[in-house]
């Protein structure tokens, strides 16, 4: 009776996640598919493919697979969906060598292989593929929102240039030194993040304590993060200063975030996406002297 129970609920798990791949075969935006599925999907199977998509890198790597990819899902096999700006670009050779990529990594990271992967259009076709731009920099050191700017942003030769310089300040982004200047040391520093496509970091300072905030103390600033970066071999690192506003958190949530771009990072999946996902799911299973302006209002 128990070996019964174990096969009739593998066979249902096996045509509930069967059925889920199909509504994404036959959604517009399908463009295809590759690997295949067990014959018996175990939970054994579901952890492993889990584990692939747990231990995949952050969309800042993506283009490791292919510089189309813009969001990568999970929902029982992987969904990589493609900006629609690549359609022209993108056929079965491309798909192959995307596939590849992935099922490699897989292999490497989660000891899985064949992993099923339906690739399709990103739902938002408007949006466009971010690029980087040489004189954000720039624009925000002349911006009135600006504090302050530190470094200089380098010239690149070729994209490939700006991608190993972003990795190199997106990887040594974490700055223990600056702890001592965040709220709870009574410091001014409220956030801290790396804008890849605009080449610069950007640390927020608080403007409910702008006597905490002048040349001393942002050149103090500066030099840890400069010193820091001049340990990973990286230079006159560029950084903005702005205004930045205190929030209420929890205590035992950190006070300095050193996340990646918030406002510029690609998600895991879209929105559209990922009601596609619920909807199947409930369907099948029921540097110089500076004058500071004043905290904007």
């Amino acid at each position: 009776m128990i070996v019964f129970l174990v096969v009739l609920y593998s066979a249902d798990c096996t045509s509930a996640v069967t059925d889920e791949y199909e509504e994404y075969v036959n959604n517009s935006n399908y463009i295809a598919s590759r690997g295949t599925f067990p014959d018996t999907i175990d939970q054994e199977w579901k952890n492993s493919m889990r584990n692939c998509y747990a231990n995949f890198p952050k969309p800042l790597y993506y283009y490791k697979f292919d510089e189309s990819i813009k969001s990568v899902a999970f929902c029982d096999f992987l969904i990589v969906e493609l900006n629609y700006e690549y359609q022209e670009e993108i056929n079965d050779s491309r798909i192959d060598q995307m596939y590849q990529k992935i099922e490699e990594y897989c292999e490497d990271n989660a000891n899985i292989s064949n992993i099923p992967v339906i690739f399709m259009w990103a739902e938002d076709r408007g949006d466009l593929v971010m690029v980087y731009d040489p004189y954000d920099f720039e624009k925000a050191k002349n911006s009135s929102f600006i504090i302050a700017s530190r470094g200089t942003v380098p010239t690149f030769a070729n994209r490939d240039e700006w991608r190993q310089w972003t990795e190199k300040v997106f990887e040594a982004r974490s700055i223990m030194e600056l702890e001592s200047y965040n709220p709870s040391h009574d410091g001014p520093v409220l956030s801290f993040g790396f804008k890849r496509y605009s080449g610069y970091i950007e640390v927020g300072l608080n403007r409910d304590t702008p006597e905490k905030v002048n040349d001393s103390s942002i050149n103090e600033i500066y030099r840890i993060i400069d010193e820091h970066y001049k340990e990973a071999g990286i230079s006159d690192i560029p950084v903005v200063f702005v205004w930045d506003t205190s929030v209420v958190i929890d205590e035992a949530e950190a006070p300095l975030s050193s996340e990646d771009e918030p406002a510029q990072t690609t998600p895991g999946f879209t929105f559209i996406t990922l009601i596609l996902c619920l909807l199947v799911l409930a369907k099948v299973r029921g540097n110089d002297s500076i004058t500071l302006p004043e905290p904007p209002k």
